[in-house]
């Protein structure tokens, strides 16, 4: 049925992250395509999603048109998901609070790492904490 959503809202801008991630080389919107797992959305949506996710800055065209214009991810998986952790942090008034949830929500694996990670990361000063 024409116009009907058949994917949740930004699931198909993430598995075109993902494809992208997952090669070491820029793609074309046809390799995309190519790659796409389960149902192959229309070469016109995979550009649109491209086109979408270049206006957020998270994919950059590489090439010249002769040759085919190629997409690559602006940063790693795990630069996205930090910048969008981030960006979640920034739009709340409860920061503290939102922390210590999100804290006391991760298995024990993950509270170890982020324990390791901030015994090595020297502390912003606090002007630039609260600067964001």
């Amino acid at each position: 049925m024409p116009g009907t959503r058949t994917r949740a809202r930004g699931e198909l801008e993430l598995v075109v992250l993902r494809l992208l991630w997952a090669t070491d080389e820029p793609l074309t919107a046809r390799e995309i395509q190519d790659r796409f797992p389960g149902r192959v959305p229309a070469s016109t949506t995979i550009l649109t999603a491209l086109d979408r996710l270049r206006a957020k800055g998270d994919v950059t065209r590489v090439g010249h048109e002769q040759r085919g214009i190629r997409f690559a991810a602006t940063q790693t998986e795990a630069e996205h998901a930090s910048r969008a952790m981030l960006n979640a942090l920034k739009t709340i008034d409860g920061r503290e609070a939102a922390l210590l949830k999100f804290a006391g929500n991760l298995d024990a694996r993950d509270a170890d790492l982020l324990r390791a990670a901030l015994q090595r990361t020297p502390t912003a000063a606090p002007e630039a904490a609260t600067a964001s």
